[in-house]
């Protein structure tokens, strides 16, 4: 087979496999409450507690969501990650 033809198959699949992954994440959407429901139960998974401790807050910069329960704040990110950003008290 032709070099031209492998260089011009591959950047097409490459540029194709970008432009699928840039259309996918915009159309990540996020739920609020679904998204306060599943990080109140890893909450309740870990610490104990109620699911209804929990209280979900609008994010700041990169975080989308906050997420209060009990003495700690989750931060979720708008492709769902969430991380511990303040721990008191236990």
């Amino acid at each position: 087979m032709p070099r031209s033809v492998l260089i011009t198959t591959a950047t097409l699949v490459v540029l194709a496999g970008f432009g699928g992954f840039w259309l996918g994440q915009r159309q990540v959407t996020l739920d609020s409450s679904a998204v306060i429901e599943a990080v109140a139960q890893r909450h309740v998974d870990m610490h104990g507690g109620a699911v209804t401790d929990c209280l979900g807050l609008p994010g700041e910069g990169r975080a989308v969501f906050h997420v209060r329960c009990a003495d700690v704040l989750y931060a979720v990110d708008r492709l769902g990650r969430v991380r511990v950003i303040e721990e008191s008290g236990i």
